[in-house]
């Protein structure tokens, strides 16, 4: 099982990421959950001669994926809920959100990454920049204005690690289901699809979203959600270089009916993500005014301090007089 290392693999944000981290979970989700069809398919492929199996391609592919020390990531997210009237009133607007998240990430030897991530949901807009480098946290807010943290000891209610999006932990997810899986192939990529629908594609979902999540107060919000049942399909493709064997890119939708309350819960979401630049990220970038305005900070913080020690001290050399 691929783990990063992990006192600074887990770099704490502040809660413009919380629907960004879920969002990107329900679908690194979805990848398990479009395994669990229980008919065996024979493989597609091309007319013409093919040259490898979907099971040895996605061999391959994980083994590039454990091994895979950096890149850069498009990461293109969708999603629609909609709710059901209640009995004699309209039914609610659906809330319609879109994330992309871009930017480069060092998974090895140490979790790095620079990244920028739009949202927009019912019509408000933002933009964050995070950079986690070293020890320190730089974040850039939708305001336009840069903060830094310490990454020791942060305690911050969402987290987003390069587990989350590296390829290799949505690799593993369709392990026990390999040679379930369809094979397409061309003169430049292999495509490994998978399909699923019913009670297990929910059931699936349901427990990636644990293992993702781990304990957080998220995972435990999105259990609930389940408790009542659900029903739906998801559709799964991922795209592997033939020279390189690398994950390039992947595609996940998801149609599932959620029970809350004893009503419906429609939800359809896509995501798209893009893989370029392997191991071939030398450094983060931290942008220069994300330091500058850190070091104003702290130059401010510091003469507050004194002036206030100043002050102190005046006033205990007067009340001595």
């Amino acid at each position: 099982m691929y783990s990063a290392k992990q006192n600074r693999n887990r770099h704490y944000l502040a809660n413009t990421l919380k629907i960004s981290a879920l969002s990107l979970l329900l679908f690194s989700a979805a990848c398990t959950a479009d395994s669990a069809a229980t008919d065996k398919e024979k493989e597609s492929k091309p007319s013409g001669e093919t040259t490898q199996t979907a099971a040895s391609v996605y061999d391959l592919a994980l083994k590039e994926a454990q091994a895979l020390e950096s890149y850069k990531i498009e990461s293109k997210t969708n999603y629609t809920v909609e709710q059901p009237a209640a009995e004699g009133a309209k039914a609610p607007d659906p809330m319609e959100t879109a994330i992309d998240i871009s930017g480069d990430v060092i998974a090895k030897p140490e979790a790095q990454y620079g990244l920028k991530i739009d949202t927009l949901s019912q019509g408000q807009q933002g933009t964050t920049e995070i950079y986690a480098v070293g020890s320190e946290l730089h974040t850039k807010d939708a305001a336009g204005a840069w903060s830094t943290q310490s990454l020791e000891g942060a305690e911050e209610e969402v987290s987003i690690t390069t587990e989350m999006l590296d390829p290799a932990p949505l690799i593993e997810e369709l392990g026990a289901y390999k040679e379930n899986l369809k094979l397409a192939e061309d003169d430049a990529a292999y495509t490994l699809t998978y399909e699923a629908s019913g009670e297990q594609a929910s059931t699936l979902i349901e427990q990636a979203l644990g293992r993702q999540l781990g304990d957080s107060k998220q995972s435990s919000e999105l259990s609930s959600l389940f408790e009542g049942g659900s029903e739906g399909k998801v559709s799964y493709s991922l795209v592997v270089d033939r020279k390189s064997n690398q994950l390039t890119s992947t595609s996940v939708k998801v149609d599932t009916t959620l029970q809350v309350n004893k009503q419906s819960l429609h939800i359809t979401a896509g995501s798209d993500s893009a893989y370029s630049a392997q191991n071939a990220v030398g450094e983060i970038a931290v942008p220069a005014e994300a330091t500058a305005d850190a070091a104003a900070s702290s130059t401010g913080a510091a003469k507050d301090k004194d002036a206030a020690e100043t002050g102190a001290a005046e006033s205990t050399d007067k009340s001595g007089e």
